[in-house]
């Protein structure tokens, strides 16, 4: 047991020093691959119960019908038939007793006078305090009381068992310690439910209730590659140590939080009083009541008690006795969950909580303990993942391979996106699968969309054009480069651009501002929307069909705000000399084109003066001057390698805002 001595010592010198992050998950996945090859393999799970109790007394009884009842509700129960000789043991009880989910104890009056019941008790509440397995007492024909203490009919059996081993004193204290604390749970009493048909009838309903919430909240067929991130966020709880913890599942849309908290709650939520996953905050806080009806539900669900009076002192006091497993699912502000449980500190000590959210800024106005990015998944297992859903198999057929890899380059390891899509391509012929994915190019799966988008709807006007900026120009540029062409347009762009990190619509990376190819094909989406028939009254341009469209027929309007053309595709571009005329708004202009064959003609001579450009950008311009009307006095960048110009504009021009490249 000295390794799990070792995890218990981590756990609590990273308490006790307060370390936000102990281990990172890469460094976490190796130390639980060391850990695993000391452990010791774990019984699964093969009875929903186990039953305990005294065969003389209740075998052909009480015991008899409940074994019967709990089996004509289909409910898996272990039952001992054989005859009990000795004191030990055997190694297949003791193995059901771990193999269940529920251990029933029926406290008769002669239980406390075999070693083998209560042998098998020390170990039932050993597989509590280990593993969380649910115990229910049931007092039959004895008063808990009397099982507490070892006292009236209960007390005389166990001292006949005094008898037998008073040279045992420590197994004795241990017997009694078990008995002492079995006899403090919550249970069923005879004394009090006299019929003894009601009694098993409210015993089977009792376990009903809790194998039914204890059925996977998420289903556990299509989750790969999880297991090492549900390890680690359980890791990250520190279940079983007292007081409050708090950790944030943060990620964009799609990317598999609630998918992750689901999981994760299935496996740890046995190790609590009480436990419950409140979905879909965002859309139900946007419904009238909603935050009300939801309030209600999660305390009544908490208490186990649909009568509960919401708000009374009573049922204040009943909550802050409770150590639960609360998960809030998808929170955009911190107010909701205030409505939803007050603060976290009116529970129990040693209740844990888990929030999934797109915005960083809410999880650290929480004050969580941890924020877990979620990450996107790799080759192997998002092949995986997407094999489910398109073919009902781990892996491709060997001859959609090929095409199974061009659909995963569009979903970029996003699991809502694999899903969708695997979803979409099922039992669908070759052919099909060709056209959807040459479909994917141009428009891009309003499923996958859809919930990307939500994350920009958020924002405010000034952030979503900072978006849209960065979606259609500058994705992979340098953030102060960024920062001094939006401030030049009057932006507050550093405040702006640090929400979209928080809402994870973007990513800052050693000063390079990126963002995944959904989120970009997103917000190039909305672009699109805006006139979809007609590039030429969009604010964006980047797709250089769109742009040659716009430029040889003089098609440009005052509503282009930015330009982005890349030649590679194209040999030659002639421009109207007016092409640039009507594009009074134009702030930003790049145009790539470092081939000599990959030409734009005419630029130099057109009539625009460009006075509101706040970024130029020419690779390879062919001309050795810029046109004569050119203004750059509110130009901050001009990046123009590659080109043969000599001089950049006639006469005296005022630069006072230009700022790269830095001198």
């Amino acid at each position: 047991m000295a390794w799990r001595m070792e995890i218990l010592f981590i756990r609590a010198k990273c308490v006790t020093n307060h370390i936000v992050k102990p281990l990172n998950l890469h460094s976490f996945n190796f130390f639980m691959c060391l850990i695993r090859e000391k452990e010791p393999d774990r019984i699964l799970e093969k009875y929903d119960v186990f039953l305990s109790f005294r065969g003389e007394d209740t075998r052909n009884n009480f015991t008899s019908h409940l074994y019967a009842a709990l089996c004509q509700q289909m409910i898996n129960t272990f039952i001992d038939d054989e005859l009990k000789t000795g004191d030990q043991i055997s190694p297949s009880l003791w193995n059901a007793i771990e193999g269940s989910k529920i251990s029933l104890i029926i406290f008769s009056k002669e239980y406390s006078s075999s070693g083998w019941c209560l042998e098998e008790l020390v170990k039932i509440l050993e597989c509590k305090n280990s593993y969380g397995q649910i115990v229910i007492p049931v007092f039959y024909g004895v008063y808990p009381s009397d099982v507490r203490n070892q006292i009236g009919t209960f007390g005389d059996a166990f001292s006949k068992l005094e008898k037998r081993f008073k040279g045992s004193q420590e197994t004795l204290q241990r017997w009694r310690t078990a008995l002492g604390e079995a006899a403090n749970l919550s249970g069923f009493d005879s004394n009090v439910i006299r019929s003894e048909s009601i009694l098993l009838q409210k015993v089977v309903e009792n376990i009903l209730a809790i194998l039914n919430e204890d059925s996977p909240l998420i289903e556990n067929k299509n989750l790969v590659g999880v297991d090492s991130r549900i390890e680690y966020i359980e890791w990250q709880l520190f279940i079983g140590f007292p007081g409050f913890r708090k950790i944030g599942i943060w990620g964009i849309g799609g990317i598999g939080k609630t998918t992750l908290a689901g999981a994760a709650f299935n496996k740890i939520s046995r190790h609590f009083e009480s436990s419950y996953f409140v979905k879909n905050i965002r859309e139900e806080s946007e419904k009238s009541k909603g935050l009300t009806k939801l309030h209600k539900k999660l305390i009544r669900a908490i208490l186990k008690d649909k009568h509960a009076n919401i708000g009374s002192p009573f049922t204040k006091k009943r909550l802050a006795s409770k150590k639960v497993l609360i998960v809030f699912d998808d929170v955009t502000d911190l107010k909701q969950i205030e409505s939803l449980i007050g603060h976290f500190e009116y529970l129990g000590s040693g209740s844990r909580f888990m929030i999934t959210t797109r915005d960083k800024r809410v999880l650290e106005k929480c004050e969580v303990d941890y924020i877990y990015e979620t990450e996107i998944l790799f080759d192997d297992v998002a092949l995986e993942l997407f094999s489910r859903y398109a073919f009902r198999q781990n892996l491709p057929p060997k001859d959609f391979v090929q095409l199974s890899k061009r659909a995963l380059s569009y979903a970029k390891g996003v699991p809502l996106a694999l899903e969708v899509l695997g979803s979409s391509l099922y039992k669908r012929t070759k052919k099909e699968w060709e056209s959807y994915i040459k479909r994917l190019r141009r428009i891009p799966d309003m499923n996958v969309q859809k919930v990307l988008k939500v994350s920009y709807d958020g924002l405010n006007d000034e952030e979503q054009e900072v978006f849209l900026d960065i979606a259609c120009f500058f994705k992979g540029y340098n953030r102060d480069l960024i920062e001094a062409i939006l401030d030049g347009c009057g932006i507050a762009s550093h405040f702006d651009i640090n929400v979209l990190i928080e809402r994870s619509l973007i990513t800052a990376s050693f000063n390079t501002i990126t963002m995944h190819d959904l989120v970009q094909e997103m917000g190039r989406d909305i672009v699109r929307q805006e006139s979809p028939n007609d590039p030429s009254k969009r604010s964006r341009l980047w797709d250089h069909e769109d742009i040659f469209l716009v430029l040889t027929n003089n098609a440009g309007t005052g509503a282009i705000l930015g330009m982005r053309l890349d030649m590679s595709e194209v040999r030659q571009l002639h421009l109207n000399p007016k092409a640039f005329k009507k594009m009074h708004n134009l702030r930003f202009l790049e145009v790539h084109c470092c081939w000599n064959d990959n030409k734009v003609h005419g630029f130099e001579v057109l009539k625009s003066d460009f006075s509101e450009l706040r970024y130029f950008r020419w690779d390879g311009y062919s001309a050795k001057s810029l046109p004569p009307n050119f203004n750059p006095k509110n130009l901050v960048a001009l990046h123009m390698p590659f080109s043969k110009v000599k001089q950049l504009w006639n006469g005296d021009q005022n630069t006072r805002s230009l700022s790269y490249p830095k001198s």
